[in-house]
């Protein structure tokens, strides 16, 4: 990942057990060469008992197709009156 700034979309940490502890991030930000949103998706499973688990998917689309998306799917904003 770059050093650009990550927004954090959700996380959610929950201890379903007293040993065991779920892990579920969901994360936004600009690929290497600045150019392109990254979703990443982060699950992570700890037990004391058992081996831990961890997953994480990078989701990466052009910008030109989010806007795109946008402009088709969205709904036109108004300005605020002053």
């Amino acid at each position: 990942m770059s050093d650009s700034v990550t927004l954090t979309l959700h996380r959610r940490t929950r201890a379903p057990t007293p040993d065991s502890l779920h892990l579920r991030e969901l994360e936004l930000h600009l690929s290497e060469d600045g150019r392109d949103p990254v979703l990443r998706r982060y699950a992570e499973r700890y037990h004391e008992d058992r081996v831990g688990w961890k997953a994480a998917h990078e989701h990466r689309v052009s910008l030109a197709e989010v806007v795109r998306w946008m402009v088709d799917k969205g709904r036109e904003a108004r300005a605020p009156s002053t």
